[in-house]
């Protein structure tokens, strides 16, 4: 099973996908820069100083891992596309929903998938202070 797309908008869907790669990787690197910098660029003088690069450093670091993880769907993405199944949720098979996919290309599950596994994950509590 596969959704129907035209050639053109199969083009289309794989060159709005490799310009968000393409983003993604420039903004990879410019974090990975930003990271040494904070961490190596700058004369520490005192621990509050280190803190604070090492700090930032972990923030930018942060940044990067998420990206690398938002590259890793693009490229899933884009092998869905290639091998016929674009379109067609990983979990169960059904049409991902068209909005859903005009809204983010790389989706690779439907609406209640996606919330199925959102809602498996555990979410923090905050104490009232």
């Amino acid at each position: 099973m596969s959704i129907k797309l035209t050639p053109q908008k199969k083009q289309a869907v794989k060159a709005e996908i490799l310009s968000l790669l393409s983003s993604l990787r420039d903004e990879i690197g410019s974090e990975l820069v930003d990271a040494r910098t904070a961490h190596w660029g700058q004369s520490v003088h005192d621990h509050g100083e280190e803190a604070a690069a090492g700090l930032e450093t972990g923030i930018n670091l942060a940044h990067v891992s998420r990206h690398l993880k938002e590259v890793r769907e693009c490229q899933a993405a884009l092998s869905r596309l290639e091998n016929g199944t674009y379109g067609i949720c990983v979990d169960c098979g059904e049409e991902v929903e068209l909005n859903r996919l005009a809204a983010n290309p790389v989706s690779a599950r439907c609406l209640s998938c996606q919330a199925q596994l959102e809602s498996d994950y555990p979410v923090a509590k905050v104490s009232s202070l």
